[in-house]
């Protein structure tokens, strides 16, 4: 049974698709069946992260203009997922047809990720109204979280279950809004934290994902306890040389 799941936030910045490309790669690793969708079709960036070229022969925006069927626009990635780009070469599509798209592929993944588009829009609507379950990812400041309630509540319109948050960017600083605090304010349970590291920055600018580039690097633990949370199996294991391997790696 496939399982969507739209990753939404309520403003850009807050490290969405860098979630969203490292969780594609860490329910893989699990021998899940994943595809990942860009779905902001009016400043698509997936590819970016990934890697992958920024022009395909077809993309989302093909698909949902009723230009192309969906299997013409899935690609495959070298990590083992499949991918779904949206154009950068395109001035946007009709969102509203993402859900009506996805029926044709049903069965074929045990996952299907789309990253929405970044803010409380139309776009992002239509991603919620398309999923299955959404998570929602915000910093620890008061900015970020404040627009997380307002995609919390656009997903509790839309009837969709939000199966928690992803703090992201954390640095532990006295200044951050704490943990408690961020569930408390929007009644969420909190499914991972993923601290702000330097090699994050720099697995964007090479385009491959963390827990590839450093799989050492605590935040690649936190990622992959996500994934496995999202998969609802038992946490990933690691060890004293794990740990010691992930605290080099940290301080690099």
């Amino acid at each position: 049974m496939t399982e969507i799941i739209s990753i939404i936030s309520g403003k850009g910045g807050v490290g969405k698709t860098t979630l969203v490309s490292n969780l594609a790669v860490a329910l893989t690793k699990i021998n899940a069946k994943v595809l990942v969708i860009d779905g902001n079709v009016t400043g698509a960036n997936l590819g970016i992260h990934l890697g992958v070229p920024s022009v395909y022969p077809v993309s989302l925006n093909d698909v949902l203009n009723k230009d192309a069927f969906i299997t013409q626009a899935i690609y495959r990635h070298s990590s083992g997922f499949n991918i779904i780009p949206a154009s950068l070469n395109s001035l946007g599509a009709n969102s509203k047809m993402l859900k009506h798209m996805l029926y044709d592929i049903i069965g074929d993944y045990d996952f299907i990720l789309i990253d929405a588009a970044a803010g409380v829009n139309k776009e992002m609507t239509s991603a919620i109204e398309a999923s299955d379950s959404c998570i929602i990812v915000t910093n620890p400041e008061l900015p970020a979280l404040s627009n997380a309630l307002l995609a919390k509540k656009v997903a509790e319109k839309k009837n969709i279950p939000t199966k928690g948050i992803v703090i992201n960017k954390s640095t532990d600083d006295k200044y951050e809004v704490q943990e408690k605090d961020i569930i408390e304010f929007l009644e969420l349970p909190v499914i991972g934290k993923i601290n702000e590291h330097k090699k994050i920055r720099e697995s964007i600018a090479i385009g491959k994902p963390i827990i590839e580039h450093r799989p050492q690097n605590s935040s690649s633990y936190s990622i992959r306890c996500i994934s496995h949370k999202i998969a609802g199996i038992e946490q990933p294991k690691r060890t004293m040389i794990d740990s010691i391997k992930g605290f080099i790696d940290d301080i690099r």
